[in-house]
């Protein structure tokens, strides 16, 4: 069955980062401008370029197509063990632990988030977490391409063995008795552990962090929301 990716964004982006397409679909609701520049990119890699009607994409895909699709080969997150081997630990390393964040749009745009700030991965629990979908790949803008994934059954052994790597670990939390974000001497190499949606981080992970931090905000309303969040710590952890 086919796995579109769509969006021209996401489909451009997935055809820069050396992915596998197997075809890509336009219509004649495509903007002149993306098409040419999505038939030059995929002429130099060879890609199967197909004209279809707006109705026949409709039926292919569901979501906001904007006209253009990829029918890609969407790699599975890699094993933690692998990861960890093959990750460069320099001073100005960090990664990312996600504690059962399952909405893809939220996945999608920390990885984009991710990507933007250098950071070097980010870490899933193999249950209770969205997984790699081409709604995932669209939401990050075609940036799941670009940052490693890995996953592991159980973030807290992730973490132990980041720690034994010389990770310092940082728990994203909004309570009173935690570190402000803006006062924090951030030691890296350093790995960031972002709670779910509704729960926040597990008790346990909690309590295996170094340092819980907190955004400070200049109104009461409701805390940001986790891909929010995010994109505030990346760009802190990357000044370092």
């Amino acid at each position: 069955m086919p796995e579109w990716i769509y969006g021209r964004r996401a489909v451009v982006e997935t055809l820069k980062s050396g992915l596998k397409i197997k075809k890509i679909v336009l219509s004649e609701t495509s903007q002149a401008s993306d098409r040419e520049e999505i038939i030059k990119e995929a002429r130099t890699r060879g890609v199967l370029v197909e004209n279809v009607s707006r109705h026949s994409l409709d039926i292919m895909v569901r979501g906001n197509h904007q006209g253009v699709a990829a029918d890609v080969e969407i790699a599975g997150p890699v094993s933690f063990k692998s990861f960890l081997d093959n990750l460069a630990v320099q001073s100005g390393t960090f990664v990312c632990l996600l504690d059962e964040v399952q909405d893809p749009q939220n996945l999608g745009a920390i990885l984009r988030n991710a990507v933007c700030f250098g950071c070097s991965g980010v870490i899933l629990p193999k249950w209770r977490s969205a997984s790699l979908t081409p709604a995932v790949m669209k939401a990050s803008s075609g940036a799941l391409a670009y940052c490693p994934v890995a996953e592991i059954s159980n973030l807290g052994v992730a973490m132990e063995r980041l720690k034994e790597k010389g990770f310092t670990l940082y728990g994203a939390d909004a309570g009173e008795n935690t570190v402000s974000l803006e006062g924090l001497d951030i030691r890296r190499p350093a790995a960031l552990v972002l709670g779910s949606e509704h729960a926040g981080i597990k008790p346990t992970l909690k309590k295996a962090c170094d340092h819980l931090v907190r955004i400070t905000q200049k109104s009461r309303i409701q805390s940001l929301n986790v891909a929010s969040a995010s994109a505030v710590f990346f760009h802190a952890f990357s000044l370092i």
